[in-house]
């Protein structure tokens, strides 16, 4: 199985004695695109090289080569590869930086991250911060003795220069759009939870508690996707997942990933990656 993100997801990202993980491969390769999806998680997208556009609560950022973006906990957020990009991300749980005894490190700075009460800046530019980051990634995968202690280290030298260097939006008071993203969270949930059933925009509608006609506009705002669209790439992704990684036939897998028609999967997926379930499996 490979490493792309899911939504919400359910993923342990690391181990729960060190809850961080770094991953390259997270664009679905067949189409190049990180379907929107959100986590209780910290993250840190970082590009080596390349480009890529990303979306993150409705606004859309452009990373180029060694450019970086920070996405908070609970953040709805996905991407497109742009120009043969190489992309990392770094996610966490801020549990790894907490101490079991009173900690000012936990109450006067990260707790107030984690609780959203005041928020990381999504994108800026700063040279010290990017080679942080960039460090992070290399002690990742070089793995040297203590390299846990290297990577706690770095995480806590970022938040000092986020916090020092003006990085940080005190500013949240905007709560009617954190109730519009929370309604749309839980349509991705029920999404998830769901998506081998049948689906249908009113009962998507009815879970985020909104109009029909407003719940499609505001989806489409924030995730740049039609509720339509977005499960048509869910239900591929996972069907995609079903041909790589087992036997079932390709009619099996259709109806496994929520599509009625068999014919309407085929068609589906075609747009999506190119090429038909049947070729694409013989690959």
């Amino acid at each position: 199985m490979d490493e792309r993100l899911r939504l919400k997801e359910k993923v342990q990202h690391g181990s729960a004695i060190f809850p961080i993980n770094v991953y390259e491969n997270i664009f679905v390769h067949e189409n190049n695109t990180l379907l929107p999806h959100w986590h209780e998680e910290f993250e840190i997208v970082y590009l080596e090289k390349g480009t890529a556009s990303f979306r993150v609560d409705g606004k859309e950022y452009f990373l180029g080569p060694k450019q970086f973006l920070f996405v908070n906990c609970g953040s709805i957020h996905g991407g497109k590869a742009e120009e043969d990009p190489e992309p990392y991300a770094i996610v966490f749980s801020f549990n790894m930086l907490f101490s079991e005894t009173p900690d000012i490190c936990k109450s006067k700075y990260l707790q107030s991250i984690l609780e959203r009460k005041v928020l990381v800046q999504n994108k800026f530019d700063d040279h010290c911060v990017g080679e942080l980051i960039s460090s992070i990634i290399t002690v990742w995968k070089e793995k040297p003795k203590g390299y846990e202690l290297l990577v706690k280290g770095y995480l806590y030298t970022i938040f000092y220069h986020l916090f020092n260097r003006g990085y940080i939006i005190t500013d949240t008071t905007d709560r009617e759009f954190d109730l519009k993203i929370e309604r749309i969270k839980s349509a991705l949930d029920y999404i998830n939870l769901n998506y081998s059933s049948e689906l249908d925009i009113d009962m998507l509608a009815k879970v985020s508690n909104l109009s029909k006609f407003y719940f499609c506009r505001l989806f489409k705002e924030i995730t740049h996707l039609t509720p339509v669209d977005y499960i048509n790439k869910f239900r591929v992704e996972k069907a995609i997942e079903l041909i790589k990684n087992t036997d079932m036939s390709i009619s099996e897998i259709a109806f496994e990933v929520g599509f009625n028609s068999v014919s309407y999967f085929i068609k589906v997926f075609k747009e999506y990656v190119g090429t038909t379930p049947f070729k694409y499996k013989k690959i």
